[in-house]
């Protein structure tokens, strides 16, 4: 393969890996609407505060799957900072990092 060919191929895989990245960081709010019954419990829980949502994403995740952001909403947010809750995006992202390297 000449280096024009190579040069081509390495921005393309790049391109790809970034887009994949992008795609996979944007959650999806999965609480409106009609929720399958385990959304509903996550849609539930999220409301309670985000260490009760956590803990049922992190049970569940053998069985479900959910992903923590699908059920959190900017006023589930607003409301865990209100209560003086553990809601800080990075520290949550961060768990959520840690999680998946963990797998």
């Amino acid at each position: 393969m000449s280096t024009s060919g190579q040069a081509r191929h390495i921005s393309l895989a790049v391109a790809a890996l970034a887009a994949t990245v992008c795609i996979g960081a944007h959650a999806e709010y999965r609480c409106d609407g009609q929720p399958l019954p385990e959304e509903k419990r996550a849609c539930e829980l999220a409301k309670q505060g985000p260490d009760e949502l956590r803990r049922f994403v992190d049970r569940t995740r053998g069985i479900y799957g959910l992903y923590f952001y699908d059920y959190v909403s900017d006023a589930d947010v607003a409301h865990w900072h209100a209560a003086g809750q553990s809601a800080n995006p990075q520290s949550i992202a961060a768990a959520d990092r840690d999680k998946e390297g963990a797998r």
